[in-house]
């Protein structure tokens, strides 16, 4: 399997990850209701970005950009502390109208779960040939 295709299924695992982790935040939030549906909704839309983030990352072309590729590791960790800046900054004064437990379980949710899609795609494809030359097995 090649490093692009390798990326492209990840990128599609990892955004279905994202989505049905999100959808569940929602439902479970709204069903409970109030503070709950508040800080789900924001915990969820927060896990929503991150997880945009990491999906562009991956279905970027790195591989016409060889001298950017570490680049792109760096850029998304960038785009998250931002994102997670924004954030903070957008709940301060909306503090008291959300449940705090919401928010950090479907955040925390779709964090880990999106983290652990991704590394276990991305390692299950680690033994794909690289493109290049075999090295000599009888020297």
């Amino acid at each position: 399997m090649q490093h692009r295709s390798l990326f492209r299924r990840t990128a599609v695992r990892v955004a279905c990850t994202g989505v049905v982790i999100a959808a569940a935040a929602l439902i479970a939030g709204g069903v409970a209701g109030g503070a709950a549906w508040s800080g789900a909704a924001w915990g969820a839309l927060t896990g929503g970005l991150l997880t945009a983030i990491t999906v562009v990352a991956l279905l970027v072309p790195w591989d016409r950009f060889p001298m950017l590729a570490s680049a792109g590791v760096m850029a998304s960790f960038a785009g998250k502390v931002l994102v997670m800046i924004g954030v903070v900054l957008v709940l301060g004064p909306h503090r008291d109208a959300l449940a705090p437990g919401w928010f950090f379980s479907a955040f925390a949710a779709a964090l880990l779960g999106v983290t652990g899609v991704e590394v276990v795609s991305l390692g299950s494809g680690s033994h794909a040939p690289s493109g290049g030359r075999e090295p000599d097995q009888d020297t």
